[in-house]
């Protein structure tokens, strides 16, 4: 159903602008209403929302505009010409209710320094902004915005298209030169952003998918991608644009925009549920839990932090780190495939519990900082023989916890203890870092070479390390 703005252009007649959203509607009549109001005596009646030349003959523009800056698009070939820089507002509307709401044609026009744009629920708009203040308000269809000058800004209202189907309306950003564009798009909406300067998309309900790329200019500050709260989720694929997204209450999907590259983000987690598709930088989980966040596969390129209960941290190359946060049922996961680096993951852990598993070649750093209860994985590589580079790689797990219970409660699946002083052909064996607190071992052996093993620091962490192929002793395995 369309609400529809009323633009009185004289005493007789009125152009119709078919909005979606009856909010959006609103806004654009207020707009309207509260716009620059230049009145001059035409024949017919008075026209409003233009701003001829003072004292010069008011003109109808060429190429098919109709007094006030009026586009009507009632065609599927109309094409219009420039927007004299003297008309403060373009409208790309129908002529009235029963016509073809917003018209199906294609208006194309340069604002003037001052312009405003309205066009409607069908409508298709190319429109060049030179405005450092303009606006533009959008009912719907297709268009295609870009600012002229590092110093033309744009705030623009976005409605979806009639259908409630996804991609109804689409909307191309291009702020290449370094101005700025801060889009308010409600649910249904497609929206390409060409980021130079300050630029921000924000969802308001439903689902809004967003593709950012880096535009052809050499200004690139980080465009910033938020929604408005719970019921919104938006989709966001970056292509090379420095990018902050900040889902608040809403739902967010991270994703490479170009599978060729491997682009970095920061996102901030919010209250809602995260999914993040093999993309690096600063990544957090939303409040909410159950999200799953994988890293890119760039080595030391990502920092996924759980935000919630139930969240997965998946990483994919080595040198990254997973923060398990203080949820409970946090997994964090290193993909076993990738062997042959010199170095594994680091992880750490807070009061809540869960899992971790590190990288297949060792090397990896576990950091525990919270009273938590946690099951971990350190796993090894054994090489064919022995080099200078040794031919066993362990991993190093460390009490960091400075509140009452220490590092709570810690079961090590498959430690390996160091058996003597010194090295074995240059082998690295998986090694405890107490802080410098003591340590009270105690061993139940197992039959062949096995034992089980309790240890119980100074400040209450509590480790559990069974099936290990000797004691756990205090030289060389438990650093003090």
């Amino acid at each position: 159903m369309s609400t529809f703005v009323t633009v009185s252009t004289s005493n007789t007649a009125s152009v119709l602008i078919p909005f979606t959203s009856a909010a959006n509607a609103a806004l654009a009549q207020a707009a309207l209403d509260a716009g620059p109001n230049s009145i001059a005596s035409l024949p017919g009646g008075l026209f409003r929302y233009f701003s001829p030349t003072v004292g010069g003959a008011v003109t109808v523009p060429a190429g098919g505009f109709v007094g006030g800056g009026v586009a009507q698009t009632n065609s599927l070939t109309d094409v219009y010409g420039l927007l004299p820089s003297d008309y403060k507002v373009l409208i790309n509307g129908a002529t009235t209710a029963t016509s073809i709401p917003g018209g199906h044609g294609t208006a194309v026009a340069v604002g003037g320094a001052a312009a405003t744009l309205y066009s409607g629920q069908n409508a298709t708009t190319i429109y060049l902004n030179s405005n450092a203040d303009g606006a533009a308000f959008l009912g719907g269809g297709n268009t295609v915005i870009a600012n002229a000058f590092s110093f033309s800004n744009i705030n623009i209202t976005m409605d979806r298209g009639a259908s409630t189907i996804l991609g109804s309306s689409t909307l191309i950003v291009d702020d290449s030169v370094g101005g700025g564009a801060t889009v308010n798009a409600n649910g249904g909406s497609l929206i390409q952003l060409n980021s130079g300067g300050s630029d921000m998309v924000i969802g308001n309900g439903g689902t809004v998918v967003v593709l950012a790329a880096a535009g052809a200019g050499t200004a690139h500050s980080a465009a910033t991608i938020s929604s408005a709260g719970v019921g919104s989720t938006i989709w966001v694929g970056t292509q090379g644009a420095p990018l902050v997204v900040s889902p608040n209450g809403g739902d967010v999907f991270l994703f490479q925009g170009n599978p060729l590259t491997e682009n970095a983000v920061t996102l901030f987690g919010g209250t809602g549920r995260s999914t993040v598709a093999g993309m690096n930088g600063s990544l957090r989980g939303g409040s909410a839990g159950n999200s799953l966040l994988q890293s890119g596969t760039t080595a030391g390129a990502a920092t996924l932090a759980a935000g919630g209960s139930g969240d997965i941290l998946f990483l994919q190359a080595f040198n990254d780190v997973a923060d398990l946060g203080n949820g409970t049922n946090v997994i964090a996961v290193m993909d076993h495939s990738l062997v042959g680096q010199a170095a594994g993951d680091t992880f750490k852990f807070g009061a809540g519990s869960g899992q971790a598993f590190g990288g297949a070649r060792g090397n990896n750093t576990f950091i525990f900082n919270g009273a938590g209860n946690y099951t971990v994985a350190g796993f090894h590589d054994v090489v064919a023989a022995a080099t200078s580079a040794g031919f066993f790689k362990g991993s190093l797990y460390r009490d960091a916890a400075t509140g009452v219970g220490g590092a709570g409660n810690i079961t090590i699946a498959d430690f390996v203890p160091q058996q003597f002083s010194g090295t074995l052909g240059g082998a690295v064996f998986d090694q405890f870092d107490t802080g410098g607190r003591s340590a009270s071992i105690t061993s139940a052996s197992l039959g062949g070479g096995l034992f089980n093993n309790t240890v119980v620091l100074s400040d209450g962490t509590s480790i559990t390390m069974n099936n290990t192929l000797g004691a756990v002793h205090q030289v060389g395995t438990m650093i003090q």
